[in-house]
């Protein structure tokens, strides 16, 4: 009977090792594509634009650093896109995303503002700088939290964003640098640039709806004005960038009405079908 027994439980951890060995065989042998490295290595990218910014900014050779911030923008733009193309997307991504996302658009900007106009405040200057970027890490964990929680987001933000997105609100930053490098005779104080980023902090994570590109309603017979007007917009930017960037600027300020008026009309009319809903 005993002789059974061990006889038994040698059979039994006989079989939990060959399964354990399996498995760890199975995980040995499993090997990513390098097509799913590509979403996280342009990420990584991104990244190192974004600190490339902080050191120009340290140098003051503000027009590299501003289109460090740009490239950084570019390719926060086409991870994501890319990940879902080749349907690699992960958790892991996601979260080195954000990450990347806080220093290019959060830490880098108020960094750059402060070693170019903020740093004659003195304490009140460096105050602004930690506003704006836990500002930024705030709207970005608030964003996580949606991208996990559907029931987080309002019903109206599937057609809008929610606050200003992290690369606008580092281009509405970095805007007194441009517009001086647009119209040199422009100057802006440090008071005024210190009000700006608080306002542009304060949007972010506030739950006014603004314009995403993301969320456009386009269909096929838009393509070609849009090529078109990438075309445009993309020579403009080679010929006069910092012009370029102040329309660019100028108008996605102007449009913050336009989309809080189209907001209201989303209500209304979501109010007025639950009001027919209900009398039927």
């Amino acid at each position: 009977m005993v002789m059974r027994r061990k006889e038994f439980l040698n059979k039994k951890k006989g079989l939990l090792k060959g399964r354990f060995n399996k498995k760890l065989a199975e995980r040995r042998m499993k090997v990513e594509p390098f097509t799913a490295l590509l979403p996280h290595i342009i990420t990584v990218t991104a990244l190192c634009a974004g600190l490339t910014g902080i050191r120009f900014a340290l140098q003051e050779n503000w027009e590299s650093a501003v289109f460090a911030i740009l490239l950084a923008a570019f390719l926060d733009g086409v991870d994501g896109r890319l990940a879902r193309l080749l349907g690699t997307s992960s958790h892991f991504g996601a979260e080195l995303d954000s990450f990347a996302d806080v220093i290019n658009f959060g830490i880098a900007p108020a960094l750059m503002m402060y070693f170019f106009s903020l740093h004659t405040l003195g304490n009140p200057g460096w105050a602004v700088v930690l506003f704006f970027s836990m500002c930024m890490v705030l709207r970005l964990a608030r964003f996580n939290v949606m991208a996990h929680d559907e029931t987080k987001l309002p019903l109206w933000g599937k057609h809008f964003s929610v606050g200003a997105p992290a690369p606008a609100a580092a281009l509405l930053c970095l805007s007194p640098l441009i517009l001086e490098l647009a119209f040199p005779k422009i100057h802006f104080s440090p008071v005024i640039v210190a009000l700006m980023m608080v306002c542009v902090g304060g949007l972010m994570v506030s739950r006014i709806p603004t314009m995403s590109l993301k969320k456009l309603p386009l269909t096929q017979h838009d393509t070609i004005p849009v090529v078109l007007v990438v075309v445009v917009l993309l020579g403009c930017l080679y010929s006069t960038p910092w012009v370029t960037l102040s329309i660019t600027i100028i108008l996605y300020v102007l449009t913050m009405p336009w989309i809080y008026w189209k907001y209201l009309n989303f209500l209304k009319n979501e109010k007025t079908k639950a009001v027919d809903k209900a009398g039927v």
